[in-house]
């Protein structure tokens, strides 16, 4: 099965409902709703006086948008043209910033939570990657990504999220 393939299968499926669905899963990606989250998080760690979680915080929200928007530029592939969109796009597909960053945030979030509330960590990880599969899912669905742009963006994300971890994560004691 190819990705056009695949697209056009999902979009056989679609329904005002499953429309309506994944415009929920659109917002949830975008800069007005994850620049805010971002900010609140780093501002929150630096309410209580930590300040390495604020920074990496502040360093993971600027590396996944100039990532995405370097890869864009450099790589300009163009997004699928299978049906008429109910979202408007302007750059080029690859990686999808939506599954980049949702894949880098929401995961990020689940460690903090699980590593202060260690009976949270579990479904604190499932959230994050419900979250993170809806919003891929709806990239597909709506027609502006084709599979291989989220898979990227999930390995860059993934990264951006293991760095960010590494970073946080007290030294072993020698």
């Amino acid at each position: 099965m190819t990705e056009t393939d695949l697209l056009l299968w999902i979009h056989r499926h679609a329904s005002p409902a499953l429309d309506a669905l994944f415009l929920v899963s659109h917002a949830i990606g975008t800069l007005t709703l994850l620049v805010p989250f971002v900010l609140a998080i780093a501002v929150w760690h630096a309410w209580h006086g930590e300040a390495r979680e604020a920074r990496a915080w502040v360093v993971v929200g600027l590396s996944t948008y100039f990532l995405q928007e370097g890869l864009k530029l450099v790589l300009a592939r163009p997004r699928p043209e299978l049906w008429p969109r109910l979202v408007d796009v302007g750059s080029a597909a690859f990686p999808s910033g939506h599954a980049l960053a949702t894949a880098t945030f929401f995961p990020l979030l689940a460690w903090i939570v699980g590593r202060r509330q260690p009976r949270l960590a579990a479904p604190a990880l499932a959230v994050a990657l419900g979250l993170v599969l809806f919003v891929s899912l709806g990239r597909l669905y709506l027609g502006v990504h084709w599979p291989s742009d989220v898979l990227g963006g999930w390995a860059i994300g993934g990264l951006q999220c293991w760095a960010a971890i590494r970073w946080l994560k007290p030294p072993a004691s020698a």
